[in-house]
Formats: C-alpha cells, sequence, structure tokens
C-alpha cells in the first residue's frame, strides 16, 4: 500500500489539528478542564489525534447537561473541520458521529428526534467556533508546530483568548473572585 503524498499528509495534519483545537476550544468554553492534544505521525494515520482528554463522561450516570456539554464537544471537531473549509459536512466514518448518537438518543429517547437534536447542537457548537474562531485558530497552529500540547500548556492558550470562560474561569467565579479580563 502507498504512503499518502506529503501534500495530502499535510492537509489532513491540518485538518486533524483543527478538528482537535475544536474539541479543545468547546471543552474549554464548557468548564472542561483539557488535559493534552496530540496529534500522530502513526503511518496512513499522519495527523490523526491520539487524544483530546476531556472529563470522563459514563453516559449512565451523568446528569442529563453533562452528556449535553459532552456530546456538544463530540461535534465540535466535525464542525471546525466545516469552519476550516476541508470538510462539507458530517463526517459518518467518525468515532466522535457514532458516540455523539448514542449520547443524544440518551438526551431524547426517539430515534427520530436524534437528527433534529444534533443539527440544533451543531448549529450552536458553530455559532461558538466561529466567535471564538481565533482561538481554535491558535490552538491548531500551536499543535500543528509541536505536534502535542500536554494540558498546562493548552489551558494556557485556551485562558489567553478566553480569560472569563473554563474551568479556571467558573472556578473563580464559584468562589466570588472576579476573573481577569
Amino acid at each position: 500500500m502507498n504512503a499518502p503524498d506529503p501534500v495530502s499528509r499535510s492537509s489532513h495534519r491540518r485538518l486533524t489539528a483543527y478538528h482537535e483545537a475544536g474539541h479543545a476550544v468547546i471543552a474549554h468554553l464548557g468548564g472542561q478542564r483539557v488535559t493534552g492534544l496530540e496529534l500522530s505521525e502513526d503511518g496512513e494515520l499522519a495527523g490523526a489525534c491520539t487524544s483530546v482528554r476531556l472529563q470522563p463522561v459514563h453516559p449512565s450516570t451523568a446528569s442529563l447537561e453533562v452528556v449535553e456539554q459532552h456530546t456538544r464537544c463530540l461535534l465540535a471537531g466535525m464542525v471546525a473541520e466545516v469552519l476550516v473549509g476541508e470538510r462539507k459536512g458530517w463526517d459518518e466514518a467518525c468515532a466522535d458521529l457514532d458516540l455523539a448518537v448514542r449520547l443524544a438518543m440518551r438526551q431524547v429517547g426517539d430515534c427520530e428526534l436524534v437528527l433534529p437534536y444534533l443539527e440544533a447542537a451543531r448549529a450552536q457548537v458553530e455559532d461558538e467556533l466561529r466567535t471564538h474562531w481565533e482561538t481554535v485558530e491558535a490552538v491548531a497552529e500551536e499543535l500543528l508546530t509541536a505536534g502535542f500540547l500536554d494540558g498546562p500548556t493548552t489551558r494556557a492558550i485556551l485562558d489567553r483568548y478566553l480569560p472569563e470562560h473554563g474551568w479556571q474561569g467558573r472556578r473563580l467565579a464559584e468562589v466570588g473572585v472576579p476573573s481577569s479580563s
């Protein structure tokens, strides 16, 4: 089997960086603590993400709000790919979409309501990513350069662009401390 040419490898790697940056931004906006981003250089999967570590959600015990936020995080990668101009719509082969469908079913409880639910969630995610596109670009570009971003590095980028949001912003708000502008 032939290896992908350098242009397609570079394009795939870029797409993956934006995909993972989308996950990270939506997770951060939802108050989750992103613990790392990584691009893989493993054969044909060059540029594939090996981890975006979000706070674990177990569908059988998570509150519906947490399930909704996790669904939005799952959709964010695919939405970022569309916004960066590399995809036209849903990536039906994406494992993120499979899990999002299962979580949506838990949310709405009726197969016929899953697609409308996911479309509404996708539209919300798209609005948020468009609003914070500069942050998505900053995370993606850093990830492309480094290939791996640990938690503190990722959160520093996110906090630089979104100081009022995310895990730190929520934590400060909970204790009544004004966050910096």
